[in-house]
């Protein structure tokens, strides 16, 4: 019986492994078909992927591992899905940025523009995170909030599940961590 349950973890394991692979290929989108890759102005910039339904699977779960109930948890939820829309306008400028520093035509003036429209953007993204965190905050007992800041709920400056991956033992993990808004990040 134990050999038949360490079989089938196994291959839920390879399983989980496949999806992840088909899913991080460049050019799919969240359901892995082939072209579904984000347009600037999808919630992403052109080359990443449209993440929203990862994104909402993925607040679930942290929610859930949060361990966190009734309204603490909707709560929890707005504040994070205000966090992921302002990770996506920043994303869109991150693009704009990219593209600008491609453009072979782009003048020093044009870049220098382009950098100062990214930290507008940057800044902006920032204020809002930190407005959620300050709003959500008195409305969890201390221990959410001490679950919240660990899981990146709150922000931990690692992103949400930046330290998942082995309970501590370092920063990243499953594609986590990056510092603030990073690929991963809110």
């Amino acid at each position: 019986m134990r050999r038949f349950g360490v079989v089938m973890l196994a291959t839920a394991a390879i399983l989980v492994l496949v999806v992840g692979l088909l899913l991080a290929q460049p050019g799919r989108g969240a359901s892995g078909a082939a072209g579904g890759g984000a347009r600037a102005g999808q919630g992403g910039y052109a080359g990443l992927p449209d993440t929203s339904e990862w994104e909402l699977a993925r607040l679930s779960r942290t929610l859930t591992e949060a361990r966190l109930i009734g309204d603490e948890r909707s709560d929890a939820e707005a504040a994070v899905k205000a966090k992921l829309e302002a990770r996506r306008a920043l994303l869109t400028a991150l693009g704009e940025l990219r593209a600008a520093t491609e453009d072979i035509k782009a003048t020093d003036e044009g870049l220098t523009q382009a950098m100062a429209a990214y930290q507008k953007a940057l800044a902006k993204y920032r204020g809002e995170v930190a407005a959620q965190d300050k709003a959500l905050e008195p409305k969890l007992s201390v221990r959410s909030q001490a679950r919240c800041l660990s899981i990146g709920i709150l922000d931990n400056g690692m992103g949400m599940g930046g330290t998942r991956f082995g309970r501590g033992a370092g920063g990243g993990g499953r594609g986590g961590g990056g510092g603030r808004g990073g690929r991963r990040g809110f």
